[in-house]
């Protein structure tokens, strides 16, 4: 006596889809894994950014932040294709490195930019 999965016919292959684009979902797929990529680093880098002083502490971790938008708004440029969200994307990375400097000015006023904990 045959099991259910013996009596069902075999599946048919999936036709081909002759002269359908796909570079759009492997771009996709490209900037989803440099995506990742940057948030691993990011949490990676901003786990290593421990102070005993809670203001320190902040500066630290936000700079690596501000430094994952950056990095965020590159793969948009690269992979993206909406002219808004592109400039969205530039001028938040601007914005970010003057967030990035002010930090670190901080920083280099109350002790330095090396963690200390």
């Amino acid at each position: 006596m045959a099991g259910p999965a013996l009596a069902q016919p075999a599946a048919k292959p999936a036709p081909e889809h002759k002269g359908m684009d796909h570079s759009a979902m492997q771009h996709g797929s490209m900037a989803k894994h440099e995506y990742a990529q940057v948030m691993q680093g990011m949490h990676k880098t901003m786990m290593s950014r421990e102070d005993a002083d809670p203001d320190r502490a902040f500066a630290l971790k936000m700079i690596e932040h501000h430094r994952m938008g950056i990095a965020m708004a590159d793969v948009l440029q690269k992979h993206g294709d909406n002219p808004d969200a592109k400039r969205m994307a530039t001028r938040m990375a601007a914005e970010q490195r003057k967030d990035i400097a002010e930090l670190q000015a901080w920083l280099d006023r109350n002790g330095g930019r090396t963690p200390k904990p």
